[in-house]
């Protein structure tokens, strides 16, 4: 299973970090610094990251310790070096930077609905994949099996139903918004925001896929 990636967050900048489990018990918070500094350009002695709310201060600690996870939204505080606050100076900034704003809130909106919703979909698949597939309910009478296997199976479709109509929406709301085509930061703002919806929703169709996958071996 491909881990989704950690998501970076600074200012109206996101940036996509593929990480997975092994990367984030690997990875100290020290090194993750330097990969935001190669990234965005802000210096690692002078930047705040952010998860849950809480800043990050031990960067002997891998991020599994902060409780980060494939899919996490980080936030870093800081700015570049010899580098002011720019203000938009003419109208085309001033509405480029309004569409930007918008397209933000929508993939923030979208990563603080689904994350942990997706999550628990790709938890319990595995789950029900790991429990019928592979003798895991051994010992339990022919029709309470059924009839658990029938309440789980419904429980994950209901989910993946959920999160994928949701993508839909959210993939449509980013689809509405117009870019002129001199707004080249808003429209590649835009693209990079459906791209990420749109691995969360291969990455559903993938385990929804493992899960018929198994109950068809079953059958045979």
């Amino acid at each position: 299973m491909t881990a989704p990636p950690l998501v970076l967050q600074w200012g109206r900048e996101r940036y996509i970090i593929k990480y997975d489990y092994k990367d984030l018990r690997d990875t100290t918070l020290g090194q993750f610094k330097e990969v935001c500094r190669e990234v965005t350009g802000v210096p690692s002695n002078g930047m705040k990251l952010i998860f849950s709310g809480a800043t990050m201060k031990d960067d002997k600690s891998p991020l599994a310790f902060y409780g980060i996870y494939p899919g996490a939204l980080v936030k870093l505080i800081g700015r570049k070096e010899g580098t002011e606050k720019g203000v938009p100076v003419t109208q085309e900034e001033r509405e480029e930077n309004a569409l930007i704003h918008k397209i933000d809130d929508i993939t923030n909106e979208a990563t603080d609905t689904l994350t942990s919703r997706m999550q628990a979909f790709l938890a319990d698949a595995q789950l029900y994949i790991d429990q019928f597939a592979s003798g895991g309910m051994d010992g339990v009478d022919d029709k309470a099996l059924h009839e658990i296997k029938q309440t789980e199976r419904k429980k994950l479709y209901e989910s993946y139903t959920y999160v994928n109509e949701t993508l839909m929406q959210y993939m449509l709301r980013l689809d509405g918004i117009v870019c002129s085509p001199e707004a080249e930061k808003a429209r590649q703002r835009r693209r990079q925001a459906i791209r990420q919806l749109q691995a969360w929703m291969e990455q559903m169709d993938r385990k929804r896929d493992s899960v018929k996958q198994s109950e068809i071996t079953i059958s045979q």
